[in-house]
């Protein structure tokens, strides 16, 4: 299915689309601006995908994903960090799988992106070297991609090449300030 719009997109818009549609229109997008994730975004996935995989992350002991929390301050020799945003089953929101993050040339195609990159923490994401991408489909809305160095069950399930083949997430936002725990 060709992603085909009348007017500016909505999330509503690029949830029905598949695969093929969402890497199409990814490639056309230009990278965040480094201020701009700045604060908690929530998340949303393609409708092709969503029961498949939150039933995968239950069964693998992960909460219910409500989205990504990003600091534009440096960790390291990275430009920011940050971590995914989970609900719990009594209903507490908690920050883990943290990320460092840069604007960077793509994994996919050498175009800027926002690149996150798992492994610089010692956690889930980073055993499966998990790295995300986000460009900006329209103020406040993203698109997101997510691929791991080899499948993973229900998370990145087929193979791609050198790593696993490409997921896709979304993101709007920023609804809320991120304030940093102590450890953060």
């Amino acid at each position: 299915m060709s992603l085909t719009l009348d007017g500016p997109p909505t999330l509503a818009d690029l949830v029905d689309h598949d695969r093929a549609a969402l890497m199409a229109l990814f490639r056309t997008l230009p990278a965040p601006a480094r201020a701009e994730m700045n604060g908690d975004f929530l998340s949303a996935l393609p409708g092709y995908a969503e029961s498949a995989w939150r039933t995968a992350m239950r069964e693998l002991g992960k909460d219910f994903w409500l989205g990504k929390s990003y600091l534009p301050q440096p960790y390291e020799a990275h430009q920011g960090h940050g971590h995914n945003r989970y609900r719990t089953p009594d209903g507490q929101i908690r920050r883990e799988s943290r990320f460092a993050w840069d604007i960077a040339p793509s994994t996919i195609d050498g175009q800027p992106s926002l690149v996150m990159r798992y492994s610089a923490f010692p956690n889930w994401g980073g055993r499966h070297d998990l790295i995300d991408e986000v460009r900006v489909v329209r103020p406040n809305l993203y698109l997101g991609l997510y691929h791991t160095a080899t499948p993973v069950p229900g998370f990145t399930p087929r193979p791609g090449g050198t790593r696993s083949g490409i997921e896709f997430f979304f993101l709007t936002g920023p609804v809320a300030a991120y304030v940093p725990a102590q450890n953060d």
